[in-house]
């Protein structure tokens, strides 16, 4: 032998990796994120907790077990279609409000909008789409 240490690789230990300012998405986490439905498309709000499911029709707390649950925008979403992905930008409650707002004005005054429907993608030549500003 060439003076080589022979190692057995199946008793090195194994240890996380800490990576500065990475999010660490194995356990969700509650809170107001931004992030878009799809490509292209307007950012807007994501609200995640942990709790009892609601009804769909009267908002009542229902007898379940508890889950991880998502809002986006108020309406209820896939919470595996959001989570990860927003972990990386959240935001304050106020600006969840805001994009709740938003999304209200465009469905009563610009319906055709990106603004009015997070899944269609923005076309800002359309003049059905109010102005970014």
């Amino acid at each position: 032998m060439t003076g080589r240490k022979s190692i057995i690789y199946g008793e090195t230990e194994v240890r996380p990796v800490h990576v500065p300012g990475a999010v660490d998405v194995t356990t969700p986490v509650a809170g107001y994120y931004r992030y878009r439905l799809r490509a292209g498309a307007v950012k807007g709000g994501v609200k995640l907790w942990y709790g009892p499911p609601l009804d769909p029709v009267t908002g009542e707390e229902l007898d379940r077990s508890w889950r991880w649950q998502a809002q986006f925008e108020g309406e209820y979403v896939d919470f595996d279609r959001v989570w990860p992905a927003c972990a990386g930008d959240p935001i304050t409650p106020a600006e969840y409000d805001q994009y709740i707002s938003r999304k209200r004005w465009a469905e009563k005054h610009a319906p055709g909008s990106a603004y009015a429907n997070r899944a269609k993608r923005i076309d800002l030549l359309s003049p059905d789409e109010p102005l970014p500003f």
